[in-house]
């Protein structure tokens, strides 16, 4: 019976692990954001075709943090008025490098 109790708890915190997000530092973060264009429809402070960064990052805390990968991956619409961002090609890993960089461009810009 101790065996198979030990065993559920080593299978429960295998499925508990976080998922790692590669390090990159956030000058290599703002060249990705360049690279994969989100600077055609947002700047770092004044509204574009989409919100400004630094206006997306003062209304979002962590606790959105999986909500912004979504709309990021997948597109949104309704969420600053009537424009919509189509889904963007990017990884899953790059979507949430971008919105850790987002989400802290309130403490380092404001």
């Amino acid at each position: 019976m101790l065996r198979i109790l030990l065993f559920l708890a080593l299978l429960a915190s295998f499925s508990c692990e976080r998922k790692e997000v590669p390090r990159m530092s956030p000058a290599e973060i703002k060249e990705l954001v360049g690279v994969k264009g989100c600077p055609y429809c947002h700047d770092m402070r004044r509204q574009l075709l989409g919100p400004s960064f630094l206006d997306i990052s003062k209304r979002y805390t962590e606790r959105d943090r999986d909500k912004l990968v979504k709309s990021i991956l997948e597109g949104s619409r309704g969420k600053w008025g009537d424009n919509s961002m189509p889904p963007q090609k990017l990884t899953e890993e790059e979507a949430r490098l971008i919105v850790e960089w987002i989400l802290n461009l309130k403490h380092e810009l404001d």
